[in-house]
C-alpha cells in the first residue's frame, strides 16, 4: 500500500470516499476506482485508508499481483486473515469453505458463491464491533475467484457499516448497479503543474512545457520523467509506455546480478531479498552481494517494507523487467527457480510450463489435472490457460484437440469470446475424426460472438453439431450438448415451442425412457405429444426421491425430473424436486446451473401460490446474474419480477428490464420473454380495471401468426384472458378459449391444463347452475392456487348478483384467504371490495404484513421458524446485518418488538411459514 501524500486534482473522488467513510454507520457503499497505471489510483486509495485510519475505521487490504494471479483465493486470503479467528463461528459450509480455499484442510476448492457468502459473513460479524473499509488494490490482477467473491461481497454491504474500494487498469468493463464507479482522467495542466512544483529537480521553463505534454496528465508519468531528462526527442508512444520505459532504461543500466535478482522477484512475486539472491546463485554461480538491493532502490525501482520486505515501487516496474529482460535471462532466473522450488510442484507449474520445449506429455498431464482442480472451484480463466498450455505440450493428436476445445469451452465461459473462437477454429482444423470435429463446431455455436445461429434464434447449425456427435459415436457428448441447448433454447428462439426441431436428434440419442435425462428431453420437445407418459415416467423415477427420507437424493437427477415436470404442468411434485435440488446447489455453491434452476423453481412456485417465495428467488437469480456478468440472464430474471409486480398492476418497462445492454434485449426479442412481458402488461391493465386493454396483450400470446405466440404462456394467461374477455363483453373469445383447452386437455393432462380449464368452465357456466358450481370448486384443492382464487371471485360475485348472499360471501371470504396466502394484495383489495358490495361490513384491510416489502417478509417467515439471521443470510445470499436491517424495519411495520412474536403476527395474518428449500 502506498504511503498516504497529498492527491491533487482528485478533490471530487476524495470527497465521495470520506463522506462514503463518515457515513459508513448509516450503511454501507462499494466503490470501484479505474484508470491506466500511474493515473493516482493508489495515491487516492492511500488518502482513503488515512482518513479512515483517523475516524476510527478499521481497514483490511489485500493487492493482486501478477505472481498469484493464478493461485486461488489467494487475494481474499490476504484481506480475511487479520479476521481469521471469526471463522470458528461460521456456520458449517460457511467454515469449511474458507477453511479449504485458505488450506487448513484438505478438499475440492469452494466455488466463489459460497466463498463470497462466507467471507461476507465474517466481514459482517467483524463490522458489527468496529466499522470495516474493504480495500482491494489491483483488481486486474486478482486471482479469479477472489475477484468474483470481492464483487459479490460489494453488492451486499449496503445495510452493513463496510465501505468497499476496489482499484483497477480495466476501464473497459460495463457499469454495475451495485457499484460506484470513480474513473480517474488525465490531470489538467493546472493541477500538473502543482504537482511538479513538490518534485524536486523538476525542469522549469520550455522544459516544464514539453513534460507536461509528454505526460499527459499521468502523475507517474510526471514524477518519473520529471526526474530523468531524456537526451535528444523522445519517440512518440502512449504515456503508460514512456513510464514503463523509463523504469525499463533504469534496469538496463544496473549490473547483471542486480537485473537478474530483479527478474527473480519479478517472476515470484513475493520473494524476499534473500530468496531473489539465491536464484541468481543459481543461474550465475554466484550469489550477488546484499548491496544489490540498495542499487535497486537508488534506480527507483525497489523499495523496503516493513520488517524486511521488499516490492517494486509501482507496478509498472515489474512490467518494465519482465519486458526488458533478454530471453536468456528469462530462461536462467527460471530454471534456477524451479530448482529452487523443486520440492513444490504447484508453484513451479507455471515456469515449468514456460520452460518446456516441443511436446511434454507428462508435464501436458500434470497441467491438465491443475485445470481440471480450477475447473472445479469455478475458475474457468486459469483452468483455460492451463489446459490450453496442456494442448500446447501434448503430441497425441486427439488428445491435444480434446484439450483445445476443453480450452475453448473455458475460455467462453470466462468471458475470452475472441480467443474461445480461435481455439475453437484450430480444434476444428486440427481435429483428427468426427467427433472432435462435431464438438468443435458445438463450441463455435455456442459462443456470444453474436454470428451464430443461436444469436440469431435458429437452433439449426447447434443441433446439426450435436447430430454430428450422435452419429460418431460420441452419445454421452451428444445428450450433455442437447440437454444444455434445452436448457437455454428458452432465451435463445423465437420459435413458440423451442423443442420441434430438437425432436429428431433427441429420438437419434435412443437413451433408455426412464432415463432422467431421456425424460427432461421428452418435455422439452413434446410436452404436449408426450406429456402424460413423461408425467408417468418422471413421477415414477421421482417416487424415491420425493420420500421424506430423501434429503440426500442425487441432486442432477432431482433437477432433471423437477424440470421435465415443470415442462408438462405437473406442479406438485416439479416444486418438491425442485426445491430439493436447489437447496443442493445453494448448499455447494453451484454456479453453472443454480440460476436456472432457480428461475425453473420461482416459476413453479408461483404456480403452486407462494408469490413471496417465487419473487424472491427471481430475485436471487438476478443478482446471481449481476455476479456472473450475464446481462442477459439478468434482464430475464427481471422479467421475471415484472410477471409478479403485474399482480400488484404495476406495467412492465421494457428498458429497465433489458438493463439497456444489446445482450438483455437480444434475450426480451425470444418467444417465451415476449409472451412475459405481454402477459405482466395484460395481468396489471386487468388489474387496473382496464379488461379490453388486457385481452389486447393476452390474445397475442395464444395467436400463432403473433410473434409472441406461446402456447405454455397461453396455458399459464388462460384465467386473465377468460376474465378479460368476460368483463369486456367479448363473451365468444372466452368459450373459444374454453374450446381451446378441452382440446388440449383431451391430449394433455397436465395439473396447470386442469386448472385453467376448471376456471373457463366455471367462469362460464349459466346462472341456474352457480350453486353447484360453488359447491363442487369450496373444498376442491386446486394445484394452481392463484386460479382458484380467481375463480371463487368471479363465483362470488355472480352469486351475489343472483342473490345467494351467503354463498356469495363464503366464496369471496375462501377466495381473499388464497390471494392473502400468496400474497397478492391488489387482488386482496379488488375480492374485498366485491365483499363489501354484498353488504358486509369489512375494515379497511387490517393485514400488517401487506407493508413489508417481498425481502422483509421473506426474511420474517424464515425467522418466524427459528431461524438466526446468520442462517437467514447464508439461506438468501445477504450478510447477517442485512437481515438484522429487514427485521427492524419489519418490526417497525408490524408493531412488534421482539421476533419471538412473529409467528403469531403471521399465523394471524394468514401468512403461511414457508418450507427451508426454497
Amino acid at each position: 500500500m502506498t504511503m498516504a501524500q497529498p492527491v491533487i486534482g482528485r478533490e471530487r473522488e476524495i470527497a465521495a470516499l470520506r463522506t462514503a467513510i463518515r457515513d459508513v454507520d448509516s450503511g454501507g457503499s462499494a466503490f470501484v476506482v479505474d484508470g491506466e497505471a500511474g493515473i493516482g489510483k493508489s495515491s487516492l486509495v492511500a488518502d482513503v485508508v488515512e482518513y479512515a485510519g483517523s475516524r476510527g475505521v478499521r481497514v483490511l487490504t489485500t493487492t493482486g499481483t501478477l505472481d498469484e494471479s493464478a493461485e486461488p483465493y489467494a487475494a481474499l486470503h490476504m484481506l480475511l486473515y487479520p479476521l481469521r479467528a471469526g471463522i470458528l463461528s461460521l456456520p458449517a459450509p460457511q467454515r469449511r469453505a474458507l477453511d479449504v480455499a485458505f488450506g487448513v484442510e484438505p478438499g475440492v476448492q469452494p466455488s466463489p458463491l459460497l466463498a463470497g457468502l462466507a467471507a461476507l459473513t465474517l466481514l459482517s460479524d467483524a463490522a458489527a464491533a468496529t466499522p470495516l473499509l474493504v480495500v482491494a488494490e489491483d483488481l486486474h490482477w486478482i486471482d479469479g475467484p477472489s475477484a468474483w467473491a470481492l464483487r459479490m461481497i460489494a453488492r451486499r454491504v449496503v445495510e452493513d457499516p463496510i465501505v468497499v474500494v476496489m482499484s483497477t487498469r480495466n476501464t473497459d468493463a460495463p457499469d454495475d448497479p451495485g457499484l460506484r464507479r470513480l474513473h480517474l482522467a488525465p490531470l489538467d495542466d493546472a493541477a500538473a503543474a502543482e504537482l511538479l512544483d513538490a518534485v524536486p529537480g523538476a525542469p522549469t521553463g520550455q522544459a516544464r512545457r514539453e513534460l507536461v505534454a509528454r505526460a499527459a496528465g499521468n502523475p507517474l508519468a510526471l514524477r518519473e520523467l520529471g526526474l530523468h531528462r531524456p537526451a535528444g526527442r523522445p519517440r512518440p508512444r502512449p504515456v503508460v509506455g514512456r513510464v514503463e520505459q523509463e523504469f525499463a532504461d533504469r534496469y538496463a543500466e544496473l549490473d547483471q546480478p542486480t537485473r537478474l535478482a530483479l527478474l527473480a522477484v519479478a517472476l515470484s512475486s513475493g520473494a524476499t531479498a534473500e530468496e531473489a539472491a539465491q536464484a541468481v546463485g543459481r543461474a550465475l554461480g554466484k550469489v550477488p552481494a546484499p548491496t544489490w538491493t540498495e542499487r535497486a532502490s537508488a534506480a527507483g525501482l525497489l523499495e523496503w517494507v516493513a520488517p524486511r520486505a521488499i516490492r517494486f515501487r509501482h507496478p509498472l516496474v515489474q512490467s518494465a523487467v519482465l519486458a526488458a529482460a533478454s530471453p536468456t535471462e528469462r530462461v536462467a532466473v527460471l530454471t534456477a527457480l524451479v530448482r529452487e522450488h523443486e520440492d513444490e510442484p504447484t508453484r513451479t507449474i507455471w515456469w515449468r510450463a514456460e520452460l518446456a520445449a516441443g511436446h511434454d506429455d507428462l508435464l501436458a498431464d500434470e497441467i491438465a489435472a491443475f485445470a481440471d482442480g480450477r475447473t472445479a472451484m469455478s475458475d474457468p480463466f486459469v483452468a483455460g490457460r492451463a489446459v490450453e498450455r496442456a494442448a500446447d505440450l501434448t503430441s497425441d493428436v486427439a488428445v491435444r484437440v480434446d484439450r483445445l476445445i476443453s480450452a475453448a469451452e473455458l475460455a467462453g465461459l470466462s468471458g475470452r469470446t475472441s480467443e474461445a473462437a480461435l481455439l475453437a477454429h484450430r480444434a476444428s482444423s486440427e481435429a483428427p475424426d468426427r467427433l472432435l470435429a462435431a464438438r468443435a463446431a458445438w463450441v463455435s455455436e455456442t459462443l456470444p460472438t453474436g454470428r451464430t445461429g443461436l444469436a440469431r434464434g435458429d437452433l439449426g447449425p447447434a443441433l446439426r453439431a450435436v447430430s454430428e456427435m450422435q452419429a460418431a459415436g460420441g452419445v454421452e457428448h451428444a445428450t450433455a450438448a442437447l440437454l444444455h441447448l434445452a436448457a437455454i433454447a428458452w432465451d435463445h428462439t423465437s420459435e413458440p415451442s423451442p423443442g420441434d426441431p430438437m425432436l429428431a436428434v433427441v429420438e437419434a440419442l435412443a437413451l433408455p425412457e426412464d432415463d432422467p435425462r431421456s425424460i427432461l428431453l421428452a418435455a422439452r420437445t413434446e410436452p404436449v405429444v408426450r406429456g402424460d407418459r413423461v408425467r408417468e415416467l418422471a413421477l415414477a423415477a421421482a417416487a424415491p426421491a420425493t420420500a421424506p427420507e430423501a434429503e440426500d437424493e442425487d441432486e442432477e437427477s432431482a433437477w432433471l425430473l423437477g424440470y421435465a415436470l415443470n415442462l408438462v404442468g405437473e406442479i406438485d411434485t416439479a416444486r418438491v424436486l425442485l426445491d430439493r435440488a436447489v437447496a443442493s446447489m445453494r448448499a455447494r455453491g453451484e454456479l453453472r446451473t443454480f440460476p436456472q434452476a432457480l428461475m425453473g423453481t420461482s416459476m413453479t412456485t408461483y404456480l403452486g401460490g407462494d408469490v413471496a417465495k417465487a419473487r424472491v428467488l427471481a430475485e436471487q437469480a438476478a443478482s446471481l446474474g449481476r455476479d456472473l456478468g450475464d446481462a442477459g440472464f439478468s434482464a430475464a430474471a427481471r422479467c421475471a419480477l415484472a410477471w409478479f409486480d403485474a399482480l400488484d398492476g404495476r406495467q412492465p418497462d421494457v428498458e429497465a428490464i433489458s438493463g439497456g445492454t444489446e445482450a438483455g434485449a437480444q434475450v426480451l426479442r425470444s418467444s417465451v420473454m415476449r409472451a412475459t412481458l405481454l402477459g405482466a402488461e395484460g395481468a396489471a391493465y386487468l388489474v387496473a380495471g382496464q379488461p379490453a386493454k388486457a385481452l389486447e396483450r393476452l390474445r397475442c400470446i395464444a395467436d400463432p401468426g403473433h410473434d409472441a405466440y406461446h402456447p405454455d404462456f397461453a396455458v399459464i394467461t388462460s384465467p386473465d384472458f377468460v376474465d378479460a374477455a368476460l368483463d369486456s363483453g367479448r363473451r365468444e373469445d372466452a368459450e373459444q378459449r374454453l374450446a381451446d383447452l378441452e382440446h388440449l386437455h383431451a391430449r394433455w393432462h397436465a395439473q396447470l391444463v386442469r386448472a385453467a380449464l376448471d376456471h373457463a368452465r366455471l367462469a362460464l357456466v349459466p346462472d341456474d347452475e352457480l350453486a353447484s358450481a360453488w359447491a363442487a370448486v369450496r373444498d376442491a384443492r386446486w394445484p394452481v392456487p392463484y386460479a382458484k382464487a380467481r375463480t371463487l371471485l368471479r363465483l362470488g360475485r355472480r352469486l351475489h348478483g343472483v342473490g345467494e348472499t351467503a354463498d356469495a360471501r363464503a366464496a369471496l371470504h375462501a377466495a381473499l384467504t388464497l390471494f392473502g396466502a400468496m400474497p397478492a394484495p391488489a387482488w386482496e383489495e379488488r375480492t374485498r371490495d366485491a365483499i363489501r358490495a354484498t353488504g358486509e361490513r369489512l375494515a379497511v384491510s387490517g393485514r400488517r404484513d401487506e407493508l413489508l416489502t417481498p425481502q422483509e417478509l421473506r426474511v420474517c417467515t424464515l425467522a418466524a421458524r427459528g431461524l438466526s439471521n446468520r442462517a437467514i443470510g447464508e439461506h438468501l445470499f445477504v450478510s447477517p446485518r442485512t437481515v438484522g436491517a429487514h427485521l427492524y424495519a419489519a418490526f417497525q411495520k408490524l408493531g412488534i418488538s421482539d421476533r419471538r412474536q412473529l409467528s403469531d403476527v403471521l399465523a394471524t395474518q394468514g401468512t403461511p411459514l414457508p418450507s427451508l428449500d426454497g
